[in-house]
Parts: structure tokens; sequence; C-alpha cells
């Protein structure tokens, strides 16, 4: 697992900095910190003090410019030189996280004794901070501060990622340590020798001006930019391909000259378009005298959902809700790396920023009453929704602070599923959960109630979508770097974020159209069939064949539950759960997020034993 610590200039960095590299020591494959304090190909970079300033255990993705006692650095995907940020170092007056950088990349700035750092206004990228033997520092592995600091879990703060769809703002986002503080995506830290560290405010939403053929070209220039910072031209690159979010992602590599191998894994369902659609795309891409190559795996050598669930040891900083899909995943990267590529890009992303929920309704009532009432009567058709009740929810006005208390107060009563028009769907916690904790949780809920990301519910809710979908994007990350595996998921860049949000929301809300602003974007590079595509592949079949044939696996990630030894579930009852048949469509009954806590919990247990914890 692949992080970074960043700290003042101060006497107890070297300490911190030998304790450090006993835990990157303790990493397979690895041998401590460099001493050398020349540039990227060290592991540590120190303060003209020579005190430690940033320690790594990724220092290929690391490129830092000095000017005097100024210093600025990145670390993740670019294509910047020195000479670069040597100039901003020189220019740098104050810890201004404001530098507009292509690419995804940790933003890292050093004056005199005082630094600062900045993760991506996507979320994508995040920063820690904690105080550690009196010096406060940062880091982007929240697990690696535990660690140093020898911190407990807060039981409640675990049980709220159980909730179904997801835990609302700002629940998910905080560590399950108190001890760590979670910067906000639009904040940076600024980290001194003495005092706590403080979060500045750096990145304010885009103001919304720009029609659709204005915003296709922003998010066209956008992703262009975003594909050249990862340098792809002339080398191997392996594209995985199904949906319209990652031809699009594919299609950009081959316009920039990389030797594209597209990727598609067949799902075990009929119904399911995505070769058939990928088949189109590469076939089409080929015809206009591009050279790709599609691997197709079939259904039946690739892994189905829950599979190889009691043999992992992947270490997160937070528990991963998707490792019941880790199994296929890891297949398809290990298909991907027969051909030797220098980086797999992936399409996450795409959805939250393309494809806006129905919170965004009543901002476009209010902004286009016309064409904001065609999309309301069009949503609650496609719901199956009374037109009378989504326009009582529409025009229902409450605070985000209210919504949460309201959420607080229903998060044990099932609801039926069908649209919602408020500030997000009501998270429910499945029904093996202990009464003590459904009360702490609803307590934690309640406490959390305060204002939303934006004062508007429509980009509250896409804002809170981009930062949930970077999380997850996050983790298939980290799950890749710990196969050895270069991944990239450029919808998640900032720059291409920002170009989204500078739409009009009546332009990237269509009802009759697919991801128009995404389809405007890509014409001439994505092929014309693959931009007609209106369908969205479902997995729940390979979730259920993969519940029924991999039933062990679930019964024992269950057995001697760690989530039960906490106090935060009812083992009897998940017992009971897990022997019948998996429902993998009811929010109260919905087992992965489950699934995913205890596997994180074993897995702490064993990487401690692993340091010597």
């Amino acid at each position: 697992m692949n992080w970074f610590v960043v700290l003042p200039d101060a006497d107890p960095g070297e300490l911190l900095a030998t304790r450090l590299a006993r835990r990157l020591a303790a990493q397979p494959g690895a041998s401590g910190f460099s001493a050398s304090r020349s540039g990227a190909a060290s592991a540590r970079v120190d303060h003209p003090s020579g005190r430690p300033w940033i320690l790594t255990s990724c220092p290929e993705q690391l490129t830092f410019g000095r000017a005097g006692h100024k210093a600025v650095a990145l670390i993740g995907e670019h294509s910047l030189p020195e000479s670069v940020l040597e100039t901003a170092a020189d220019r740098l007056r104050d810890h201004d996280a404001r530098h507009d950088f292509p690419g995804s990349s940790h933003l890292i700035t050093a004056i005199g004794d005082s630094v600062g750092i900045r993760g991506t206004a996507s979320g994508l990228r995040r920063v820690f901070t904690a105080t550690v033997d009196g010096l406060p520092i940062a880091s982007d592995n929240a697990a690696v501060l535990a660690e140093l600091l020898d911190a407990s879990i807060d039981t409640t703060q675990l049980a709220t990622r159980l909730l179904f769809p997801g835990a609302p703002w700002p629940l998910g986002w905080q560590p399950v340590w108190p001890a760590v503080h979670a910067v906000r995506p639009d904040h940076f830290a600024v980290l001194r020798p003495a005092g706590p560290p403080q979060d500045r405010r750096w990145w304010q939403p885009p103001e919304p001006r720009l029609d659709l053929k204005q915003g296709g070209e922003a998010l066209r220039q956008a992703l262009i930019e975003a594909t050249k910072a990862r340098p792809v031209e002339g080398r191997t690159v392996v594209s995985h391909l199904s949906g319209l979010d990652s031809s699009s992602i594919c299609s950009l590599a081959v316009h920039e000259g990389a030797e594209v191998v597209a990727l598609t894994a067949a799902q075990p369902d009929a119904m399911d378009d995505d070769v058939a659609w990928a088949g189109r795309t590469v076939a089409a891409l080929n015809e206009s005298e591009h050279a790709v190559k599609h691997d197709v795996i079939p259904a039946d050598e690739c892994p189905l959902v829950y599979d190889g669930l009691l043999t992992t040891g992947d270490r997160f900083d937070e528990p991963f809700l998707y490792a019941h899909n880790r199994g296929r995943f890891v297949h398809i990267l290990e298909r991907g790396e027969q051909y030797g590529p220098s980086l797999h890009l992936m399409g996450f992303g795409g959805d939250e920023l393309c494809a806006p929920g129905p919170a965004w309704l009543a901002t476009m009532v209010r902004q286009s009453p016309l064409t904001g009432w065609k999309a309301v009567r069009s949503a609650a058709a496609k719901h199956r929704m009374p037109l009378s009740r989504a326009v009582r929810g529409l025009v229902r006005h409450r605070t985000y602070a209210d919504w949460l208390r309201a959420a607080a107060a229903e998060l044990d009563q099932p609801k039926r599923r069908e649209l919602y028009l408020g500030w997000s769907t009501p998270p429910l916690l499945p029904g093996w959960v202990t009464p003590e904790i459904v009360e702490a949780v609803r307590g934690d809920l309640s406490a959390a109630a305060g204002p939303g990301l934006a004062d508007d519910r429509g980009l509250h809710h896409n804002l809170a979508a981009v930062y949930s979908g970077a999380q997850v994007a996050r983790g298939f990350l980290q799950l890749a770097a710990g196969q050895g595996v270069a991944a990239a998921a450029p919808f998640f860049d900032d720059r291409v974020l920002e170009a989204a949000l500078s739409v009009r929301i009546t332009a990237r809300h269509q009802p009759a159209a697919y991801k128009p602003l995404l389809v405007e974007a890509m014409r001439g590079i994505v092929p014309d069939a693959t931009l007609r595509r209106v369908t969205k592949a479902e997995t729940a079949a390979a979730a259920v064949l993969g519940s029924r044939r991999h039933r062990d696996q679930i019964v024992g990630a269950v057995q001697d539950s760690r989530l039960a030894r906490l106090g935060v579930v009812d083992a009897d009852r998940l017992r009971a759960v897990v022997a019948g048949p998996i429902d993998v469509q009811t929010a109260h009954r919905r087992l992965e997020p489950t699934l995913g806590c205890e596997l994180w919990l074993r897995n702490q247990e064993e990487s401690r034993v692993q340091l010597g914890g």
C-alpha cells in the first residue's frame, strides 16, 4: 500500500522518520528510507535544515522544486518537470493551494519551517492530519497516522459504514479513528512546528454558466489534458472497456497515440450488452486507422461476486465496501498485466459527473420552469411515482440539517424504493445491527446536522456523489497498487470536475438523452455508434449467482464476527441472514457493507501483527 507523510521543520521529525522507516521496512520488497536528499529518486526529502519534509513509500510519483527556503512538490499522476515546480516555488508567497496543475496529484508546499498540503477537489486524493508526539503531521493514508498514534477505532463511526446506500456527508468522510482528522476536499492543511494543524479553504465550485456546446468543448479539453497528464503516447496502455464512460477514456487514449489494449469482462447475464458495445467501439476505432486490440474475458473465466472473500489480505485505510468484487477486479488486472502495460485506465467518475441525480430537479424548475417541469414529469413516470407526490417532494423546503435529523429518526425503518427529490436517498441500517448501535448511529447523524456542501440541494448532492464515488475509486486504485499495478481514473481530475460543474444543469440533465454533456464532449473522438448507446449494464445476476456459488465464503466471513465482538451486530441474526437466500436488492438487507467491514477489521488485526503492534 502506497503512502506518504509530510512534516514541518522540527526536531521531533527525525524520531517519526525512524518509526516510519520501520513501517516501510515491514512492507514486502521494501528496505527503509533512503538517506538521499537529492530528489525524486529517494523515499525521503528533507528541509534545508536536514530534517525530514516528505517521507514516502512511492518515490516514483514524487517531483519537487526548490527556490531558497521555499519548495513545491507534487505526488501523483502528472507530467510536469522539476523546472515548473522550481518556478512555482520561487513565486510562492504563502501556502496558496490554488495552483492549477493538470493531472491528479497532492500538492505540498514548504516555506521556512511550515508546510501546506492539499489533496484534490474531487476527493480522490485525500489528506489526513494528526498530532503525533506534539508535532502536527499529515498523510494521504489515515491508517499510517492511526498506527503512529496507536489509535482506537470509534465503534459508532465504523457502524455508519453499514448504512445503505452510504453514510451521508460528513459522516462517510471522517476516518474511523477519532484521533485522525480528514481534511475536506475543498480545504488544505497548514502545519507549523507548534500548534494544531489548520484547515483553510482553497476551492469553490465554478459558476454554471456554459451551455451544452460550450460545456462539451470545455469537458473535451479537460479530458484531453487529463489523458496527456499520464504519458501514454507510444506506450502500451490497458483500457478497461464497458460503458460510455470507459469508452470515452479508451478512445481518448487511442487518439493520444497510445498502444491500447481494450479489456472487457463479460457478465454471466444474457441481457448484458457491454461486450457487444465494446466490440462495436473497437471495430469503429480500427476502421478509423487506429490499431486497438480487444481482449474479451469470457464470463465463465472471470470470478463471480464474493469469490475469494476469505483470501484477501489487502490493507485499506478505511473499510472497502466493494470487497465482494475484489476477485473479479484482480482477475481483470492480472489479465491486463499480461500485455506489460505502463498503465490501466478506468472510467470511474463518469456517472457522478455526467449523470446528474434527481436532487437537481428543484434547481431546474427554479432556473427554467418549463424545462424543469418536463424533467419532473419524466422522472416521476420513469420511477412510477404519482406526479402529485413528486411535486410535494419538490416543493418541500427544509435545510440539510433538518434532512439529516429526519434521516436519523428513520434509519431503521425500511422504505419502498422510489424517487427521492430531497437532499439524498435516506440511509438505512441493516436488520442485524444491535439496538444500541442503532441509537448510537442515530445520535451521530443528529450531531452531524449542519450546513450541506452547498445551499442548493442539487449541487450538494452532486458534490456528495463525487466525493463518495471518489472514495470507491480510491479503494479500487489502492487495490490495484497493492497488486503492483499502476491505474488511473481521469474523470476525477480537478479540471474535469470543474469543466462538468461549469455547465448549466438544464444542459447536463435531459430526460430524453443519456449523458448529453459527455456525448457532446466526445463527438469525433468516441465512435458515433457508441455515442448513441442509451443502456447501462446491471450486475444483479452476477451477485445472485456469486452468492450461491460462494456461500461458503460469505458464511466464513461472518464466522467469529469482529463486528459482533465490538457489539455492532447481533451474531445470531447475521448468521441466519447468510444461511438463507442473499438479498441483493433490498436496502435494509444489503450484506456488502457488512462484509467489507468484517474483512477490513480482520486485515487490520493481521497488519498490526505483521508490524509488531
